[in-house]
């Protein structure tokens, strides 16, 4: 009995799981291995947030996800809100990204695009100019600090304490 309604929440693909929750959220990936998959998404109330997605034995399953405010996370001119998903992710907005990086205790955190990775989104969206910023590690409770730096000139614009 467990086999078969497993079976049934579980997809071929981990972009089928996420869309059989949500039709309407707009999928960010990041990357695919052989037995998970992180994604990002924005929903249709302008929250950004992020999810990891398993393979087991049926196929693909989502697992928790997590979200904020895409207005509460957006970095400008100083290090502003983020968002922590599970123990190993955190991530944030930010303008001007092509300019400026985040660097969470010294090491680079990955940029997305947004305006490049959903074009068409993002032209009737608010979204041009903004970078998804992301960074994983096993534990975050290790973590100091995060860092706005102008990707030029390795100056720092602003930084602030990490507290999750």
């Amino acid at each position: 009995m467990w086999s078969i309604s497993e079976s049934k929440i579980s997809y071929e693909e981990p972009q089928e799981a996420l869309l059989a929750e949500s039709e309407e959220l707009v999928l960010i990936p990041t990357y695919k291995t052989p037995d998970e998959a992180l994604f990002f998404f924005i929903d249709n109330q302008n929250n950004l947030g992020a999810v990891m997605v398993y393979k087991n034995i049926f196929g693909w399953k989502t697992d928790f996800r997590t979200w904020s405010s895409m207005n509460s996370i957006i970095t400008k001119e100083r290090v502003g809100g983020y968002q922590i998903h599970g123990d190993e992710i955190i991530f944030g907005l930010m303008k001007g990204g092509d300019n400026r990086v985040i660097m969470v205790d010294n090491v680079p955190a990955i940029t997305i695009n947004l305006e490049l990775m959903l074009p068409d989104e993002s032209e009737n969206q608010e979204w041009n100019g903004l970078y998804l910023w992301y960074y994983e590690t096993d534990d975050l409770s290790n973590l100091t600090s995060l860092s706005l730096v102008d990707r030029s000139t390795n100056e720092e614009i602003d930084t602030s304490p990490f507290s999750n």
